[in-house]
């Protein structure tokens, strides 16, 4: 079987970049990675040690600890309007979660839709020998609902959304979510939700796909402790889906990574247990951070964005004659400011970049100032 293309990854390109700068002594504007600079909260970090001491050290199920489960489907039966049982919850990193909800969902030479420009779906859904298919998106991020239902072909399996979005920050509404979901249930598809930023919403409120689908429509809800809690290391996250599907995972999950650790298993329950002002404090400096940086952006020539409602990222498009892979490696040569490539996020995403306003406001203002002498001497001018 020949190797899989996975094409050029200029987000990967623009990474490795940043990390020799930064091995080479340069001082990096890391705003290309959803990492906020901010510590995981320390009884967290505590429960952690806690179950280490007391030596939960082994295999837990590939399932996930029931406890920890227990705690899920309750935070997303009644925060989210999710009615689900621990049965319905398996335990295993976000990212992960999207590969091993698509295993479960398709064959090789299936088709799977997901937005342009959208999260990473096009390497995982390669890897597994399907097909992927984007949809436009409209040019203020909302869903183009007629682009999604011509875009659907007979090999079409699944659609893949992303809410709040990465890399554009638009929380999708009800009555998207609502009608997406319906041209599923026309066409007997399956439903991939990733909503590992549903606890970072500053604008609006957040609507789980699978509280407003058709109850016929497989839907399966990818979540992640990772920005919540800031525990982006801690590798911790879960999907909850119908039974049938969970199942599957829960097999991809047997026979991969077997398990995630039952002492990170017991810090994520600690924190939806005990971490909700924790959770409250951090989504107010990623507030404070975000409407910091746009501030920042609205005096700069030759920047224009669509305002984000969450996640932790602006998608501006910028005034140059440049590639999004060219415009980031340039950027981050000559002023050292790391920002990711629109177009790893997609051919609509070309002329534009991806900002995270995950450090603290000076190093924002520096490195909105370093944009903004890269644009001057370019000549950009106001949109």
């Amino acid at each position: 079987m020949p190797p899989i293309d996975l094409g050029d990854n200029v987000a990967h390109r623009v990474d490795a970049a940043a990390v020799r700068a930064a091995r080479d002594g340069r001082d990096v504007y890391r705003l290309h990675i959803g990492d906020p600079e901010l510590e995981t909260p320390a009884g967290i970090r505590e429960a952690a040690v806690r179950a280490l001491a007391e030596g939960h050290t082994h295999y837990a199920p590939p399932q996930g600890l029931l406890r920890l489960r227990t705690a899920i489907a309750e935070r997303w039966t009644a925060g989210h309007g999710v009615p689900v049982s621990a049965e319905n919850v398996v335990v295993l990193p976000a990212k992960f979660a999207i590969y091993a909800a698509l295993a479960a969902s398709i064959d090789p030479g299936d088709e799977v839709l997901f937005a342009d420009p959208s999260y990473f779906f096009e390497e995982p859904i390669r890897l597994l020998g399907g097909r992927p298919g984007r949809f436009a998106l409209r040019p203020d991020h909302s869903l183009d609902l007629d682009a999604l239902a011509e875009s659907i072909t007979p090999r079409t399996r699944a659609i893949a959304l992303v809410t709040p979005g990465n890399p554009t920050g638009r929380v999708l509404r009800k009555d998207e979510l609502r009608a997406a979901a319906e041209i599923a249930r026309e066409h007997h598809l399956t439903v991939l939700s990733d909503e590992a930023y549903a606890e970072l919403v500053y604008d609006g409120k957040h609507v789980a796909t699978a509280s407003v689908a058709p109850p016929e429509v497989p839907v399966v809800t990818i979540g992640s402790f990772s920005k919540t809690y800031a525990m982006s290391g801690w590798r911790a996250g879960f999907a909850l889906g119908p039974a049938e599907l969970i199942a599957r995972i829960v097999r991809v999950v047997e026979h991969t990574i077997t398990c995630i650790p039952p002492f990170v298993q017991d810090a994520c329950r600690w924190a939806l247990l005990h971490g909700e002002d924790d959770a409250r404090a951090l989504r107010e400096k990623l507030r404070e951070r975000r409407d910091h940086l746009l501030g920042k952006l609205d005096d700069l020539a030759g920047i224009s964005y669509v305002h984000p409602e969450g996640a932790l990222y602006v998608f501006p498009r910028y005034d140059l004659d440049l590639s999004s892979a060219d415009f980031a490696l340039r950027l981050l040569e000559e002023e050292g400011v790391a920002v990711a490539p629109g177009a790893a996020f997609g051919p609509r995403g070309e002329g534009h970049v991806r900002i995270a306003y995950t450090v603290p406001p000076d190093r924002l203002d520096q490195a909105a100032q370093r944009l903004g002498s890269f644009l001057e001497r370019r000549g950009a001018s106001r949109g």
